[in-house]
């Protein structure tokens, strides 16, 4: 060949290899990964070999959280904003408002926005769902449980999820997956296999779960075609103090164990380093659009793609102590030294005093008065030119699935007691209460009496211990009790709507029906938009036989919750009690589509399959509705399904299943006497 050719055919080849001149670089994927409750220094010692692996290839830092809390620091996480500035301060108390989040910015920028969450603490209805084309936060409820809501799931039911999710996503245009593990959260229960690869701590082990699970989605994200353009961000929201300074978990201090967490940025271009400069939780969006090639902006955080800033200081906080009344927190550090504000300034030299053990406050009071002039100059600055987002009411549900997850919450807009109890100084009283939730979550109320009474006694200016006290009666049959408990509740603070409806619940499972309604009137005055006082109304009415009323207030419970499959049940049997078959029939599927156990939806759904002459049908809904031995008149509408399909022995079995069963069920003793005798007599 000639050296001619040879130069023709170099220049072809290159010529062909080149993109279009005007073709748009490709952009770079985003998987977020927040792992709740992730201690700093719980990575790196031989239980989470996912995490070290993708840390050995990034760039590693130790962050401090804005906020010991899920869903505030979230908020956090994705809009760039310390919590002044965006407003949601507490679990379950405001909804985000429509600022810019990581979804919004990067959908408008042409992403794939996909999200899968494990905890009821970031349901859509809190604003984190805004931006993103799928946001999976359905979390199946326990139908042997169903008094207490389920509020989570596990790592490997959210990686199922993220994986089908991914499955599911175009690898020619850009995407970003949020992917969200609530495993390492109290209470510790982890597999067996996780516990022993933490050598048997329950913290340990539920972080090694999660880590373990971790790797089939990192796994997954590298056999994409377009792995080499895709970056991960993983991080905890916050930590855990797991007993130091007297929290068995977060929330209530801002210490640094419950401050401090992981983080990894690992994607193209960012080279394998360990950072020792400081860093915040609220620097994650503006580094994650610094990645995709976009501008942040309104941001009070920075990307840590650039140089370390070796003036940059970090705000924190805690609304949470206010739940019981006490004085809410905060804290800045800059540089070695860590100043926390509550009812008194509380000083730290974290370089000589890491775990912040003697308060340096009277010996350095210049000090602390200009770190406190700066604290309060970052709050207000938070707040100025940015709309609050509105406190959003605390329903009893909501406060109900938070109690679930060892939260509390109030509906009554939290405020410290005058007078002022520094949450650091309460934390016997608050270990106390948390384990007394811990027991009343496990089905054993009675057991959290004594203690819920002495906590009840010392603190008699708190909603929260005194309410908590009343559901713990009423839970274990003292209801008589629990009922002059609400009353008095309902008196010391009448804008708290879940206080009324709680009393209203209570009212009617002792049958003074008149008090129940007028409770639930009076929590719906407060707030119209209580979706639990709906139903509560609505059952009051079905109480009354009066079905086309109840109905219509259980739709407006659906309206206001369309994701609550208890309300969808509801409303099927009040619609097929006032004749309406069909409707009936739609709202028991759709409430067995969100929850496909929930016994009272399938038990009522084979009822009307047997009244439209289907009773083949019917049979399967019907045996899934008897599987909960205590639900007699599931048993009983079985018998009467096999007895209609012409399975006359299975049904003569059925009937004398129900007569030699044991328990309060009179009714359907007697209809399977009546029924069985005219089977044994043909």
């Amino acid at each position: 060949m000639s050296r001619l050719a040879s130069v023709l055919l170099l220049a072809l080849a290159a010529c062909t290899a080149s993109p279009p001149r005007n073709s748009p670089p490709a952009r770079t994927n985003i998987l977020l990964i927040t792992i709740d409750t992730l201690r700093a220094d719980r990575v790196g010692k031989g239980f989470t070999p996912a995490i070290d692996r993708l840390a050995s290839a990034g760039a590693r830092f130790t962050a401090r959280s804005v906020v010991p809390l899920t869903l505030p620091a979230h908020v956090s996480i994705m809009t760039g904003q310390l919590p002044p500035a965006h407003g949601v301060r507490l679990n379950g108390a405001a909804r985000l408002d429509d600022r810019p989040t990581l979804a919004t910015r990067l959908k408008a920028a042409g992403y794939q926005t996909r999200a899968v969450v494990g905890a009821f603490v970031l349901d859509r209805r809190f604003g984190l769902d805004t931006g993103f084309d799928e946001y999976d936060d359905r979390i199946a409820r326990d139908p042997q449980a169903m008094d207490q809501l389920q509020a989570d799931r596990r790592a490997n039911d959210v990686i199922d999820r993220a994986l089908a999710l991914l499955q599911g996503t175009a690898s020619d245009r850009p995407w970003f997956l949020w992917v969200h593990l609530y495993d390492p959260h109290a209470p510790y229960d982890p597999p067996a296999d996780a516990r022993a690869r933490a050598a048997g701590d329950g913290y340990n082990g539920e972080i090694a779960f999660a880590d373990a699970q971790l790797q089939r989605l990192i796994d997954a994200v590298d056999k994409r075609p377009d792995a080499p353009r895709t970056a991960t961000i993983l991080l905890g929201d916050h930590g855990e103090s797991l007993g130091q300074h007297g929290e068995p978990t977060h929330g209530m201090l801002v210490f640094e164990p419950a401050l401090l967490v992981p983080l990894v940025i690992k994607g193209p271009g960012i080279a394998s380093s360990i950072r020792t400069d400081a860093a915040s939780t609220v620097d994650i969006m503006p580094t994650v659009l610094a990645i995709a090639g976009e501008p942040a902006e309104s941001v009070a955080g920075r990307s840590l793609l650039g140089p370390p800033d070796p003036d940059r200081e970090s705000y924190s906080e805690s609304q949470y102590p206010t739940v019981a009344g006490w004085t809410p927190l905060a804290a800045i550090t800059q540089d070695r030294w860590k100043l926390i504000v509550a009812d008194r300034p509380m000083l730290y030299d974290l370089a000589t005093d890491p775990k912040e053990q003697s308060d340096l406050a009277s010996a350095r009071v210049t000090l602390v008065q200009a770190m406190s002039a700066r604290l309060e100059t970052i709050r207000k600055q938070a707040q100025q030119g940015a709309p609050v987002a509105a406190p959003a009411t605390v329903s009893a549900e909501t406060a109900e699935r938070l109690r679930s997850l060892g939260y509390v919450a109030s509906t009554a807009a939290p405020v410290a007691a005058a007078g002022g109890v520094n949450p650091a100084g309460a934390m016997d009283a608050w270990a106390m209460f948390e384990e007394a939730l811990a027991v009343i979550n496990s089905g054993r109320s009675v057991e959290a009496l004594p203690a819920l009474s002495r906590i009840a006694a010392s603190y008699p200016a708190s909603p929260i211990f005194q309410s908590t006290y009343a559901r713990a009666l009423a839970s274990s049959g003292r209801k008589r009790e629990a009922l002059d408990r609400f009353r008095a509740a309902v008196k010391q603070w009448p804008a708290d709507a879940s206080l009324y409806h709680e009393l209203a619940v209570v009212s009617r499972e002792l049958g003074q029906t008149g008090e129940a309604t007028r409770a639930e009137e009076a929590a719906l005055a407060i707030d119209g938009n209580s979706s639990e006082a709906r139903n509560g109304k609505g059952l009051l009415l079905a109480d009354a036989g009066r079905p086309q009323e109840a109905a219509a207030a259980f739709a407006d419970a659906v309206r206001l919750d369309p994701t609550n499959a208890v309300y969808l049940a509801n409303l099927g049997n009040a619609t097929r009690a006032a004749g309406d078959l069909d409707a009936a029939a739609s709202a028991y599927r759709r409430a067995l589509e969100l929850s496909p156990k929930l016994a009272d939806a399938a038990n009522g759904l084979g009822v009307i399959l047997v009244q439209q002459k289907k009773p083949g049908e019917a049979i399967p809904w019907l045996e899934a509705a008897a599987g909960d031995p205590s639900f007699a008149e599931a048993q009983l509408n079985l018998g009467i399904a096999l007895q209609e399909n012409g399975e006359i022995d299975r049904a003569r079995a059925q009937y004398r299943k129900i007569l030699s069963g044991q328990g309060p069920r009179t009714r359907e003793r007697a209809a399977a006497q009546s029924l069985l005798a005219q089977l044994e007599k043909k």
